[in-house]
Parts: C-alpha cells; structure tokens; sequence
C-alpha cells in the first residue's frame, strides 16, 4: 500500500464513528461554538458527551509529521506522516457493573512516511510517536487494560501495557511523543530491559505522600503474538518503583527511584562478534542471564500559573544504570527545562529544551569494536528544543529541531527539523 493510501486511511481509522448529524450540530452550536470546544466533535450537547454521562468515553486524535534531515551526512528528504490514536474508557459503574471497574483500549495507527533512518549513526528514534509501534514491524496496535481502584487507593491493572501511555503522564515532559519531546531519549526513556508494549499487571498504592508501584510483565515485547499464546514462556520481569510528592518553596516536585530485575536468559554480549562470523568459522555462542536496571528521575516546578497551578514550567532530570550484559543500553541521562508557557494569552502552550546523553554497554561497545565490523561506539547524545502552540484547544502546532551525534565515533552530527500538528477529534 503506498504512502498516500496509508495516510488516508488513518484520517479515515480517527473519523470513523465521531460525526455528529447536522441536526445536532445545529441545536448545539450556540452553547458549544467550534473554535472553543474542548475536542473538534465533542462539547455540551453532542452524542459524545451523552456517551460519557452513560461511562463511554471517547478520545480520538490524528498527528500530522513533516520531519527531516536538514544537515549532516544522509538522506535530506522531508518525510511526510501521521499517527491516529483512538482511546475508548469504560466506566463499569457507570455501565451497571462496580464501583472502581474500567476498562481502557488504546488502537493506534500509523501511516506515511518517517525520517527515522535519515541520519549517520543516530539509533534511538528522533519521532517516538511514528517509531511505535512500526519498530514491531507493525503499522497498528492494540493495547488492553482491565483496572480496579479500591477504596483504600490501591489500583491494580492487567492486560497489554501500551508504555508510551505510562511516559505521558510524567509531569513537564510527559507527551508520549505526541505532545512535548519528540526523542525517544526523552519522550520514552530507553531502559533495555522495558518493551514499548508488554503483557503483564501492576498494583499501585499512595501513602502519601509516597506512591508506591510493583510491575510484573512478560520481558518480551507484546507485538509478538507468542507473548500473548505462549505467556511468560521465555522469564518473567519485576519492576518496583517510588514516588514522593514534595514541595519545594511552595511548587510541587516529583522524585522517583525504580529497580528492575528479570529472570530472562539472552545472548552473552561478549559472544556478539560470533553472530557476524559465517557458519564454520563462528564459535558457540553463549548466554548471560538476570538482567537489571536502576534509574532515578525528578521533575521539579519552579514556576506555576497563578490562575492554574496545574500549569508550569520546572526540571527535569533523569539518570539510569544497567548490568551492561545481557542488557545492552549501558550508563544514560537527560536533563532540561520544559512546561507550560508563561504568556497570559497562550496558557496552554508548552515548550522543552533538553540534552540527553545515552551509552551503550560497554561489554557490547567493545565486542563490536572487535568484530568484523570494526566500529568504535561511543555514547548517542543530542539536544532538543521545541514549542507547542495552542491554536484552538483541539488543535495544536509543534517547531521542534534536534542536534545528535549518533553512536559510532565517526558519524557527523546530525540536525533535523521537524512541525507536528494535532487534531483532537
């Protein structure tokens, strides 16, 4: 299927079902005018709200990508593409059922073109929301998660975990790559050891003002159908993660530390030169066991709205360790600015700038060092700055430009520039 058809099937995925007849449109203009209604075809008085009411909440978006390559040594095209997500909330108290039940189901799709293999040695992915979920080989996904809050505060959730969801809601930076950073290195943090998509349950419990999460999941990335025929099949991966909600001089602060252990059984980096090689000549290649990942964050405001304190602007930070072998994403950290602008006139507007620094494992660095291939790795690091403009609060326009020096030691740096606009439907 060419570009443009993928394309047009994607804005057709994100209209299918949310028209509104005239009839209804004309009854509800006056208290639900077009340029202030929350989402394009939601407001007072359409069907989308009675769905609401009634425990069906519907979200739907398209985002539009113009990105590409402006210096440096590669491919100078400008890639044209988009990203529908569709998010479908079920109240189950709402649909007659219990209190604390609800169902989520996220389908994204993506379509077009991307400029994720543009540049000279830059491997993580400078589109997040393009990357996933089309790094699976796949141009669509599905995510399902059955949640349960208690009355105590406790929420347990199972199902197919879409991670990009669980990065948005981090406070300055959270976006999800749709939003705010467009990076991965910002936008979904590279562990190593965490798929974008993963099967499994979590249980999250406050004490304020300490949060407190345990993740259990398949180490496998969902996209692969035998995770979900053949669950757990392969090892088993434990999360355990702490929040404290603090303030500092009045403005709120977020400090988390979490651990990551797993059972699951790959390949001895140091074994990967034996990949290369051509049958005959290789040696046996063996296995490293119990991967872990130990990473701190922090988002700390050091402004607020005074008419909104749900809006500002603070620090971010971020620093992660890893084993190094089997898991192959060594030393990484980011830091920055980013949040909501301080104009008057655009209270929704939100901007970033960050600099990130990721190194691989030097077990695998200095493996691929002595293979055939005879490449001297060193660390991906890049700076990203962008602003998101808020034309009408369901669409938005995204500048966004980012500087990287990829892996190998001989790639030249890499300058990309890129506009995102977004439909909120």
């Amino acid at each position: 299927m060419s570009g443009l058809k993928r394309l047009l099937l994607g804005l057709g995925f994100v209209l299918l079902g949310f028209g509104v007849n005239a009839a209804e449109e004309e009854k509800s203009g006056a208290e639900n005018p077009l340029l202030t209604r929350p989402a394009l075809l939601d407001g007072p008085g359409t069907s989308r709200q009675s769905l609401r009411e009634d425990g069906v909440d519907i979200k739907a978006s398209w985002t539009q990508f113009g990105q590409g390559l402006v210096r440096g040594f590669g491919d100078h095209s400008f890639e044209l593409g988009g990203k529908g997500d569709l998010v479908v909330d079920l109240d189950g108290e709402k649909l007659g059922l219990w209190t604390g039940l609800y169902l989520n189901i996220h389908q994204e799709i993506v379509a077009g073109d991307d400029a994720l293999a543009q540049g000279d040695g830059v491997i993580i992915p400078i589109n997040t929301a393009m990357a996933f979920p089309r790094v699976g080989d796949k141009e669509a996904d599905t995510s399902i998660l059955l949640t349960q809050r208690f009355s105590n505060g406790a929420t347990l959730s199972m199902g197919k975990f879409n991670m990009l969801d669980a990065a948005a809601r981090t406070p300055l930076i959270g976006g999800g790559g749709l939003d705010t950073f467009m990076n991965t290195a910002f936008a979904a943090p590279i562990s190593g050891v965490t798929p974008p998509y993963l099967l499994g349950a979590s249980l999250g419990v406050k004490f304020d003002p300490v949060s407190l999460g345990v993740l259990v999941y398949d180490p496998r990335n969902a996209q692969n159908s035998d995770v979900i025929t053949e669950p757990f099949s392969e090892g088993v991966t434990l999360s355990v993660s702490s929040t404290l909600s603090t303030s500092l001089y009045g403005l709120p602060g977020f400090y988390s530390v979490r651990g990551v252990i797993s059972s699951e059984e790959s390949v001895d980096l140091k074994d990967v030169p034996q990949l290369i090689l051509p049958p005959g000549i290789s040696e046996p290649v063996g296995t490293a066991k119990n991967p872990w990942y130990v990473s701190f964050n922090a988002q700390q405001f050091l402004w607020q709205n005074p008419d909104d304190t749900s809006k500002g602007w603070g620090l971010f930070g971020h620093v992660g360790f890893s084993d190094e072998n089997p898991t192959p994403v060594g030393t990484s950290y980011f830091f920055g600015l980013a949040g909501n602008a301080m104009f008057e006139e655009y209270p929704n507007d939100r901007w970033g700038i960050g600099y990130f620094k990721y190194r691989l494992s030097g077990v695998l660095a200095d493996a691929i060092a002595a293979s055939p291939i005879d490449y001297l790795i060193g660390p991906e690091q890049g700076v990203e700055v962008f602003y998101n403009h808020e034309f009408l609060p369901w669409l938005n326009v995204t500048a966004d430009i980012q500087l990287l020096d990829g892996f190998p030691i001989s790639s030249s740096n890499s300058v990309y520039a890129g506009l995102r606009t977004k439909i909120s439907f």
